[in-house]
């Protein structure tokens, strides 16, 4: 077998692989602006393979804007350091879908010192990555209903001692005390049914952050 029809074969079976992982590579010129990308990773981005040059500017616009100025971030620390770096990027395809990748890569330096190839892999996490979101949601709703559930027991509890308490005062005659049993335990069932005020505090950034 000629060179040639081997080196076609193996570039074949690495799409194969890549397709079932769901990952693809990138091998990024930086003097020249000029980026490899695998088959995969165009339709990573919801594009036909090898549909145009991915120069850097081309990515970033696909890049979601609210996580473009923190990727720039971690690429320029990758650049003035050498160091390997990994990150979630949340991208958009061309029909509006949002996909999350989990990337890595390595900057390679040239003889002057300077930045010179930009290299690694993206593989696509958006199932893995939705479903860990939705655990955590369920896990917050959990410990908000156990919260109300342990609330309620406890209100419960103080309204049936608050009363009982006021019964005994009433048939003692003591109006007077009676009144001041049903007024506390009524605040206190009041000021438990309040929401909390630091979970209150803390919903819109974690509403944010979802």
């Amino acid at each position: 077998m000629r060179a040639e029809e081997e080196l076609e074969l193996l570039q074949q079976r690495m799409d194969n692989a890549q397709r079932l992982a769901n990952m693809g590579d990138y091998d990024w010129h930086i003097p020249t602006d000029t980026n490899r990308w695998s088959d995969q990773l165009f339709r990573i981005y919801g594009y036909e393979p090898q549909a145009f040059n991915a120069t850097y500017e081309r990515f970033l616009s696909m890049i979601h804007p609210d996580d473009r100025e923190r990727i720039q971030g971690i690429h320029q620390h990758a650049y003035a350091t050498g160091e390997p770096y990994e990150m979630i990027e949340r991208i958009t395809r061309p029909d509006g879908e949002e996909r999350f990748l989990h990337s890595n890569g390595q900057v390679i330096m040239g003889p002057d010192g300077a930045p010179e190839r930009m290299r690694g892999t993206c593989i696509d996490i958006t199932e893995q990555y939705l479903a860990e979101r939705e655990r955590e949601a369920t896990a917050v709703r959990l410990s908000e209903v156990k919260l109300r559930r342990r609330q309620a027991v406890e209100i419960n509890d103080n309204i049936v001692q608050g009363v009982t308490a006021a019964m005994y005062a009433l048939e003692l005659g003591d109006a007077e005390g009676c009144r001041s049993y049903l007024d506390a335990t009524l605040s206190a069932a009041r000021s438990m049914m309040e929401p909390d005020e630091d979970l209150v505090r803390s919903e819109p950034a974690r509403l944010d952050q979802g």
